[in-house]
């Protein structure tokens, strides 16, 4: 019997390639997304994908979406204790686990959802990690760059080859510190290209963010 996953959904990079790896292993069946969202703004965190753009996605993989709204500045308890709770309703369910896209294994309130964790990703080095998003035909918009480490130049351009030869020698490739986020537009399980288009930028956190909308 195939091991029922739920595949965290940021609509970036790391999790459109965790959900490729884990959909093309026989062991693993993936019954859905789970995504958490600032519930002030209806965004992905640091990434600035709006709800709708999650769902379209979503609509494209068809997979069933998880919606998860938290306050802007949520705790690491108000995570666990609202997340934990709605992993509790799928494992009566029998789904069994939760699939992370994280590079590097992450310890902490993850270990407290309740549930198995999965890291397809796990161990991945930033050039390995680029070459499997590009050969499997992944496309992607950076929506959200580190400030101190990127400026405007680099927001609100596509995922490439090019970008990343651009990128100062500090910058991680794959961005395993955070330095940039980015939205999925395209990849092998999506039906067709995400519509989208792209909105102002604004500077939050830290970090500058585009806000990309429905088209």
């Amino acid at each position: 019997m195939k091991e029922k996953v739920l595949v965290f959904w940021s609509g970036g990079k790391k999790a459109a390639l965790a959900l490729n790896f884990l959909v093309n292993n026989p062991k693993f069946e993936v019954v859905g997304l789970l995504s958490v969202f600032d519930r002030e703004s209806n965004r992905i965190p640091l990434h600035g994908i709006p709800d709708s753009l999650i769902i379209e996605q979503a609509k494209l993989l068809k997979l069933p979406l998880q919606r998860v709204f938290l306050p802007g500045d949520f705790s690491e308890e108000d995570y666990v204790k609202q997340v934990g709770a709605i992993l509790k309703m799928y494992a009566k369910k029998g789904i069994t686990s939760i699939a992370f896209g994280d590079l590097d294994s992450v310890a902490g309130y993850r270990d407290n959802l309740g549930m198995k964790v999965l890291m397809p990703l796990n161990g991945m080095s930033s050039e390995h990690f680029n070459s499997e998003f590009f050969k499997t035909g992944h496309k992607a918009l950076v929506t959200s760059v580190l400030h101190e480490k990127l400026g405007y130049n680099f927001l609100a351009c596509e995922l490439n080859e090019d970008y990343l030869n651009r990128l100062p020698i500090d910058v991680d490739q794959a961005a395993k510190n955070n330095e940039f986020h980015s939205f999925v537009t395209f990849g092998p399980k999506f039906i067709k290209r995400v519509p989208f288009s792209k909105a102002i930028a604004v500077e939050e956190k830290g970090y500058i963010i585009s806000l990309v909308k429905e088209p």
